[in-house]
């Protein structure tokens, strides 16, 4: 199945449900019913074309100051539209977004959001904080601060004043945000949904449910859930188009998941084209991890593996601030120890993946049972293999690669039965139609394993266009412990005297231990051991 990769929007927009807007704006501003105005951006919420958007600018403009400063959401409206009219070149809306948490945070700063305030204002202002929070890196106290709003704005609803529309959706959808930056993907898809059920049930403010569904396609083809991400897109084009100053981040989700639809069916060019709007992972968007992780695949894929690690070094640099714990080091961490695989750095990808201490992590079991495979290593790149696959945790995406460096170990162990046992479940996490998988089969194995997996006449096509990612052999050098530690003396131009010293041992032990980790190296000397020892990434 395929689908275009740019997310279109329709620039026309549906005028039915607006033709009363100058009327009753008019008349709300001359009654100056400041309740019911706040009521009417609510209900307008980015939802306004231009012209009319400049209308209700010119109108709050006019709302005396006293007024503004006691309502909240008529600052964010004027904000909202005034930004949107102004700067209709910032598609990541940079100016907007800052100013919007800035004033937000200010605003809430001065407001008791335990009071008996209306739940619009406890959102339009909560958010604002909680999105700020978000650009800080600190997700969990932005995960903590919405599930507060959400119990807050759930004791309020009855109140008999509240009239506001509630912006449905919005709260839900910053909850499921934050969730996915912090990497609990299953708790984002189920306030996703929230989101997009609320917003459904207002013709007006459907943002939210735009939104919404775009992210839930990316985080289902992010996991390798090919036809739910499909469906999500569908879902977002039923949507009213945004207005068009939104439309940029209300999609994107959905962009960033026609890249991973493409990737999947090996198709180079429409990965490209959906790149070609996102970004590669360096542009100032917050699921930029997301675009980072599919950037990463490509580079993988489709292009050169030292290229591609330039390239999330670039990322890494310009998102310094919010890769800390969550969705972002994952997806970094993963591409890069692929990547490293890919450019035979077999030591330099293995001393990454020993950095985690406790068991190998979900998001790291492939590239840690390839190194093992590649390394001659069968058993243990079975083992991994083996229990990853069954994780909770692991991802549709990462199971079917697991099932294939199960079957490559099994067959290279000579147990032909149970190669062929794991790629018969290959149909329970793959379609026909996909490709990627299949490209980091090792080509020795190729043939053999092909003849028990369903594939597509297209795919097949496509699949044998698709070059070898990985080498056949990479060589790793384990030294103990102690080696380790003496070779890292040594490059410091410590002398065995002074390394005896250092580790409290004797000269002679010192010089035995050399010699193991001459041999090991395959170097006579010392400056031929520091050579290799950077050479193969082993410090």
């Amino acid at each position: 199945m395929s689908f275009p990769v740019v997310i279109t929007i329709r620039k026309v927009h549906d005028r039915s449900s607006l033709d009363e807007f100058p009327a009753e704006l008019r008349r709300i501003v001359g009654a100056q019913d400041w309740d019911e105005l706040e009521d009417f951006c609510d209900r307008h919420w980015l939802a306004l074309p231009a012209d009319l958007a400049a209308m209700l600018v010119a109108a709050l403009g006019s709302v005396p100051p006293e007024v503004l400063h006691g309502r909240p959401r008529l600052v964010i409206a004027w904000l909202t539209n005034g930004d949107a009219l102004a700067g209709p070149a910032d598609p990541e809306l940079r100016a907007f977004l800052r100013r919007y948490m800035e004033v937000g945070a200010r605003m809430a700063a001065e407001f008791d959001l335990t009071a008996d305030v209306p739940p619009a204002t406890l959102i339009a202002l909560g958010t604002a904080k909680l999105i700020q929070l978000r650009a800080q890196g600190s997700l969990d106290e932005a995960d903590e601060l919405g599930d507060e709003l959400a119990r807050r704005v759930d004791e309020l609803r009855p109140l008999p004043r509240e009239r506001s529309t509630l912006r449905p959706g919005w709260l839900a959808l910053q909850r499921g945000l934050t969730r996915s930056l912090a990497g609990d993907l299953d708790g984002a898809t189920a306030l996703y949904q929230l989101a997009h059920e609320q917003a459904r049930a207002e013709p007006l403010t459907h943002f939210a449910g735009i939104n919404a569904a775009a992210n839930l396609a990316m985080v289902f083809a992010h996991q390798g859930q090919q036809e739910a991400a499909a469906r999500w897109i569908r879902t977002m084009r039923s949507y009213p188009p945004p207005m068009p100053s939104v439309a940029f981040l209300g999609t994107v989700g959905a962009t960033i998941a026609e890249g991973w639809l493409a990737l999947d069916r090996h198709d180079r060019d429409g990965v490209a084209a959906a790149l070609a709007v996102t970004g590669d992972g360096t542009k100032p968007i917050e699921v930029w991890p997301f675009v980072a992780a599919l950037a990463g695949a490509a580079a993988l894929h489709f292009g050169d593996p030292a290229d591609g690690l330039d390239q999330l070094e670039r990322i890494r640099i310009s998102r310094h601030a919010t890769a800390g714990p969550g969705i972002a080091q994952q997806v970094l961490d993963r591409a890069r120890a692929d990547l490293l695989i890919a450019a035979g750095q077999g030591n330099r990808a293995l001393r990454m993946l020993r950095r985690e201490t406790a068991a190998v992590p979900a998001w790291l079991a492939v590239p840690s049972a390839r190194l093992h495979l590649l390394a001659g290593d069968h058993r243990q790149a079975r083992a991994i293999a083996a229990h990853s696959v069954w994780d909770a945790g692991t991802p549709r995406r990462d199971k079917a690669q697991l099932l294939l460096v199960h079957a490559v170990a099994a067959l290279r162990m000579g147990d032909r039965e149970a190669a062929r046992g794991a790629v018969r479940m290959l149909s329970a996490v793959r379609e026909p139609d996909e490709v990627a998988s299949l490209a980091t089969l090792p080509a020795a194995e190729r043939a053999e394993l092909l003849g028990e997996v369903e594939l597509t006449e297209s795919a097949a096509a496509r699949l044998a266009r698709a070059r070898p990612l990985f080498p056949e052999r990479i060589d790793l050098v384990a030294l103990t412990n102690r080696e380790h530690k003496v070779l890292t003396e040594l490059t410091q131009g410590h002398s065995p005297q002074e390394i005896a010293r250092s580790l409290v041992v004797s000269v002679a032990t010192v010089r035995s231990q050399l010699q193991s980790v001459y041999r090991k190296l395959g170097a006579s000397n010392r400056d031929e051991a520091i050579m290799r020892t950077y050479e193969l990434g082993l410090l």
